[in-house]
C-alpha cells in the first residue's frame, strides 16, 4: 500500500537535499548556472518529453503546434535549436486549456499558460536539447519529464510468518479493523513488527524462560524482586506484544521489538515512580514504557497510577525523554472527569482548569465484539486516550516465574487492553524510525492514536469515554512525518489578575501560538509549579490575605518547547477579621477555630493573651473571605468548651464572650459604687449583675469608707445596667428588703436603711 502526501513531501525534500549534499557542484557563475541544470542525476538517455515553462511576456497562443509562432519570436538560441531539431513540435502542457479558455482572466490560474511542452525527437540527444532550451532568453525553466510514481513504504526484511503460529487465529484483537487493530497490515512494512524499538514493562512478575519469550533474552532490571504470584500477569503482558515468531505458540503484535522488565517491587516495598525514571534512563526516544499498575486513591475504585504525585512527575520525565508511555487506566468503574485529588482538583478532567497532563496514552477497555462498548470495570473520561479488548484476550501464561510453558483465553482488564494498544504504538513507531529515520515525539504519537477519523470507535463514544481503538491500516495509510520541532510557542501576553479576594486571586492571559500546537501552559507561584492547564485562565484559592505573590506563566508544545515566561506580582485583599473578647473561664485560655468552613488550627489552638479589657483575654483572626469564625475554647490541657459540641459562631467584627453569651461590641464593664449605713458591724454583700450569677453566700465583707460610718464596695456587673444586691452580717442575719432584694443602677449609690439615693452620702 501506499501512503500519502504528508510522506510524499518528506521524500521529495529528502531527495532534493540528499541531491544538494551528495551531488551538487561548487559555487557557479552565473553563466554556468544553467548548465548545472543538466547535471545527471537521472539518465537521461531514455527521456521522452522535455516540459517548458516560458517567461512573463512571451505570450505564446495556448495551441499545440506553437513551434511556428516561437520561431518568428527570434531568439538567437531558439533559432540554433530549431535549426538543429526541425522536428521539434511545442505542444500544450495542459490540455483542459486552450487559446480560447478565460485563463488570462484568471490571475490564479494565468500561470498555466505558460507551460509547453516538447516530445524529443527520435535518436536526438535529450541533455542536448535540455541545455539548448534552458540558455533561451525566452525560457524561465525547462525540465525533463521523469517518471513519477506514489512513495511506498519498505517492505519488512524480516517478513512475519503468522500462518505458522498455531495459536494466532485466537488471537483477535490482531485481525483486521473493526474486530482488531490490523497488526498483519503493519508487519508488511518495515519496523512494522517493532523491530528497532525497545520497550519497558513495569509490574510484578514474569516467566521469563516461557517458551514463547525465551528468544528475546528479556531483560530483567537490576534492583528489583520477579514475584511470582505476578508471573501469569506479566508473562500474559509480553504474550500479547512479544510472543515470538516460532511456529510453537502465539505471535506478538510487535514480535521483533526488545521486550524489558522492570518490577516496582523494589527493596522490599512499592517504588513505581523509580522503576519508571530507570528505564526511561536505559531507554532512547521513540522506545515505550507500559504502565501496568493501577492503584487506590481519593476514589471508591482502583485509579491509573498518574494520580499518584511523585509517578506523575516520573511519567513526565520519560516523555520529556521522548519516551513513549502507555498507561492502564484502571479497572476501577471510576469516572476520572470527576475524579478529585485530595486537594480537590480535577486533575483528570481536560476540561478543568487544574488538568494536568503527564504525557502517558492512557488505555480503557472495550469489549471484544464489534460494535465495541465499554466494560462496567473500565475506568472512563475525556483524560482516556485509547482502547483495547479488555476481555477474552488470548496469549500467555505462567504458574510461577519458573514456568517454560502455558497459554490462556480469558487475560482481561485495563491490563489485557493497554498491551494492545503497546504493541500498535510500538509497530508505528518501527515503521516511522525505518523510513523517515526518526520515530515519533510522544505527543504525536499519542494523537494519531487518538485520532477520530483513523481509528475504530466504541458504540457509542460520548458515553463510553475510553477513547477509539488504533486501526493501524488507517493510521499506516495516512503516516505523517515525524515532526523534530525545536520552535517555542510565543510568550503568553495580557498576563493580569482579573479579580483578587483575601484568599484568592484570578488570573489569566492570551492565548499563547505555536507553529505545530500549543499543548498546556506551565503556572509557577514563587517559582514553584502549582498547575499544568489547557486554558488560558486560573483561579489560585486558599491564599493568606494581605500577602503579595509572584506568578510565572509559560506555553509549552507538544515537544516540551517552551515559552519565555511572563511574570506578574498580585496581592490578596485584607480580607475580613472577627476579635473575640473572652471572659475568663480558664487561667489561661485557649482559642481553636477555622474560618466557616476552612481548616482547624491545630489542638489545642492558640492561647488567648491578656486584653486592655480587665477581666478579658482577646484574639484577633484574619478570615479571608469568610464570614464567620468558628470556635471552641479550652485550658490548653485538655478540659474544652464547645458549646456542647454545637461549637461557637463570630461574625465578623468584635464580639465579646462572656459564660456562653456572645454580645457584638467590646466588653462594656459597667461598675456599681455603693456607700452602706451600716447596720451590721461588719457587713457583708451577696450580689450578681441583673440576670447574671450570684456570689457565694455571704457575700464579701464590704470595708470602711473614707466616710464615717458607712462602708464601701465596687462591684464590676460588665455590661449589665444594675446590681441586685442583699446585705448580711456573714452569720445568718439577712436584709433581703423582704425577699425583693435591692437594685442598683451602674454608678455611684448611698444605702441607709432601706433607702437607696445616688451619689456619695
Amino acid at each position: 500500500m501506499m501512503i500519502k502526501r504528508g510522506l510524499l513531501s518528506l521524500i521529495m525534500f529528502t531527495v532534493v537535499f540528499t541531491s544538494v549534499v551528495v551531488f551538487g557542484n561548487g559555487p557557479a557563475t552565473a553563466s554556468e548556472d544553467k548548465e548545472a541544470k543538466a547535471d545527471k542525476y537521472f539518465n537521461l538517455s531514455n527521456v521522452e518529453e522535455i516540459v517548458v515553462k516560458f517567461k512573463e511576456g512571451v505570450n505564446l497562443s495556448y495551441e499545440d503546434g506553437a513551434q511556428r509562432e516561437l520561431a518568428s519570436k527570434k531568439d538567437r538560441e531558439l533559432s540554433s535549436t530549431f535549426s538543429e531539431f526541425p522536428d521539434l513540435k511545442v505542444n500544450r502542457l495542459f490540455t483542459i486549456f486552450d487559446k480560447q479558455s478565460k485563463v488570462k482572466q484568471n490571475k490564479a490560474k494565468a500561470v498555466f499558460h505558460n507551460y509547453f511542452t516538447i516530445p524529443v525527437p527520435k535518436g536526438a540527444d535529450a541533455e542536448k536539447l535540455l541545455n539548448s532550451l534552458n540558455r533561451s532568453e525566452l525560457v524561465e525553466e525547462a525540465y525533463p519529464k521523469l517518471e513519477a510514481a506514489e512513495p511506498t513504504l519498505a517492505t519488512n526484511t524480516t517478513p512475519v510468518q503468522s500462518s505458522n503460529d498455531p495459536n494466532f487465529i485466537y488471537q483477535g484483537y490482531a485481525n483486521a479493523a473493526a474486530q482488531g487493530i490490523n497488526a498483519p497490515y503493519a508487519w508488511q512494512y518495515e519496523g512494522g513488527d517493532g523491530k528497532g524499538i525497545s520497550y519497558y514493562d513495569i509490574e510484578r512478575g514474569w516467566a521469563l524462560n516461557h517458551e514463547d519469550l525465551v528468544a528475546h533474552s528479556v531483560p530483567f532490571l537490576a534492583g528489583g524482586t520477579n514475584a511470582s504470584t505476578s508471573a501469569n500477569h506479566g508473562t500474559a503482558v509480553l504474550g500479547v506484544i512479544s510472543a515470538v515468531d516460532n511456529t510453537i505458540g502465539n505471535i506478538g503484535l510487535a514480535n521483533k521489538a526488545q521486550p524489558h522488565v522492570a518490577s516496582y517491587e523494589r527493596g522490599a516495598s512499592t517504588k513505581i515512580a523509580e522503576a519508571i525514571i530507570l528505564a526511561a534512563d536505559d531507554l532512547d526516544p521513540g522506545d515505550v514504557i507500559l504502565l501496568e499498575v493501577q492503584v487506590s486513591g481519593n476514589a471508591a475504585g482502583w485509579l491509573p497510577v498518574e494520580t499518584w504525585d511523585a509517578e506523575y512527575d516520573a511519567i513526565r520525565y520519560a516523555v520529556s525523554q521522548g519516551i513513549t508511555v502507555v498507561e492502564a487506566g484502571g479497572n476501577g468503574s471510576v469516572n476520572l472527569d470527576a475524579y478529585q485529588s485530595y486537594s480537590g482538583k480535577n486533575v483528570l478532567n481536560r476540561n478543568s482548569p487544574h488538568f494536568r497532563d503527564s504525557g502517558a496514552i492512557m488505555v480503557g477497555a472495550g469489549s471484544d465484539t464489534y460494535p465495541h462498548t465499554r466494560l462496567s470495570f473500565s475506568n472512563y473520561g475525556n483524560r482516556v486516550d485509547a482502547f483495547g479488548w479488555g476481555t477474552d484476550v488470548h496469549t500467555l501464561a505462567a504458574s510461577d516465574t519458573t514456568s517454560t510453558t502455558g497459554y490462556q483465553s480469558g487475560f482481561s482488564g485495563t491490563s489485557s487492553a493497554s498491551p494492545i494498544v503497546t504493541g500498535a504504538a510500538i509497530s508505528l513507531q518501527g515503521i516511522a524510525k525505518a523510513e523517515f529515520g526518526n520515530a515519533y515525539q510522544p505527543y504525536q504519537l499519542r494523537e494519531l492514536l487518538r485520532n477520530t477519523t483513523y481509528n475504530t470507535p466504541t458504540d457509542s463514544p460520548s458515553t463510553d469515554q475510553i477513547g477509539y481503538m488504533p486501526n493501524l491500516e488507517n493510521i499506516i495509510d495516512n503516516l505523517p512525518t515525524p515532526i523534530i520541532d525545536t520552535t517555542a510557542p510565543s510568550q503568553p501576553t495580557n498576563f493580569t489578575s482579573t479579580t483578587q479576594t483575601a484568599s484568592s486571586i484570578y488570573l489569566a492571559w492570551d492565548i499563547a501560538t505555536d507553529n505545530v500546537a500549543v499543548d498546556h501552559y506551565e503556572l509557577w507561584r514563587d517559582s514553584v509549579l502549582i498547575a499544568t492547564l489547557s486554558s488560558n485562565f486560573y483561579a489560585d484559592l486558599g491564599l493568606t490575605p494581605s500577602q503579595t505573590y509572584n506568578y510565572t506563566v509559560k506555553a509549552v508544545d507538544p515537544m516540551n518547547n517552551k515559552s519565555l515566561p511572563s511574570n506578574l506580582s498580585v496581592s490578596t485583599s485584607s480580607g475580613n477579621t472577627v476579635t473575640v473578647y473572652y471572659k475568663k473561664g480558664f487561667a489561661t485560655p485557649y482559642i481553636h477555630y477555622r474560618p466557616a468552613g476552612g481548616t482547624w488550627t491545630t489542638a489545642p489552638g492558640v492561647a488567648m493573651p491578656a486584653s486592655e479589657v480587665a477581666g478579658y483575654n482577646k484574639y484577633t483572626v484574619n478570615i479571608g473571605a469568610a464570614t464567620s469564625l468558628e470556635a471552641v475554647f479550652n485550658n490548653g490541657s485538655g478540659t474544652w468548651d464547645n458549646n456542647g459540641g454545637s461549637n461557637y459562631f463570630f461574625s465578623v467584627g468584635t464580639s465579646t464572650f462572656n459564660a456562653g453569651v456572645i454580645t457584638a461590641g467590646v466588653p462594656v464593664n459597667n461598675t456599681v459604687t455603693i456607700y452602706y449605713k451600716r447596720g451590721f458591724t461588719t457587713p457583708y454583700i451577696h450580689w450578681r449583675p441583673e440576670g447574671g450569677t450570684w456570689t457565694t453566700a455571704p457575700g464579701q465583707a464590704m470595708a470602711n469608707s473614707e466616710v464615717a460610718g458607712y462602708s464601701k464596695v465596687t462591684l464590676t456587673i460588665g455590661s449589665a445596667a444594675r446590681a441586685e444586691v442583699c446585705f448580711n452580717n456573714g452569720s445568718g442575719t439577712w436584709d433581703s428588703n423582704g425577699g425583693s432584694n435591692y437594685f442598683f443602677n451602674a454608678g455611684t449609690s448611698t444605702f441607709d436603711s432601706g433607702t437607696i439615693t445616688a451619689g456619695t452620702p
